[in-house]
């Protein structure tokens, strides 16, 4: 693997992740620079798919009356570096993805398990309340500066 390859991968337990591992859904994350600045936040491996088939393909399948294909495709995780807005404008403002570490945290098996271990770590984190946190919100529910201690 060549070195930029390495600086921009997804680590985890201390090795570069290339594909997603079998039997997962997604996984908890951390974006760090070399400032101190950090997000945490959650990607599922794969988003579900549905297409409208066409009446020759219906015609074709095994049963004519089903009218939508369910599947899965990839999310795009491994060049993934985050949703929120400030983090994504500050590696445009560096031009470089160069002086971050994108580390996987944890593994998790379903939707719903992802967004608990997600809930579970901004708040044990204390993100809302940390000055070098990019995270803006807990659950799209709490919102930083709208909390008080």
């Amino acid at each position: 693997m060549d070195k930029d390859k390495e600086i921009e991968c997804w680590h985890y337990e201390g090795k570069c992740l290339e594909t997603a591992p079998e039997g997962w859904y997604g996984f908890i994350y951390s974006i760090r620079d070399d400032k101190g600045w950090y997000y945490f936040g959650k990607k599922a491996f794969v988003h579900a798919q549905k297409k409208v088939l066409s009446k020759k393909a219906r015609a074709a399948s095994d049963n004519p009356r089903v009218r939508v294909s369910r599947g899965t495709k990839d999310s795009g995780w491994l060049d993934y570096w985050g949703s929120c807005k400030p983090l994504l404008a500050y590696i445009a403002e560096r031009g470089s993805t160069q002086g971050f570490h994108r580390e996987i945290i944890k593994l998790c098996r379903d939707k719903q398990s992802l967004a608990y271990w997600e809930t579970d770590l901004l708040i044990r984190n204390g993100v809302l309340w940390n000055d070098k946190c990019w995270n803006g919100n807990v659950a799209a529910k709490y919102f930083k500066g709208k909390i008080h201690l």
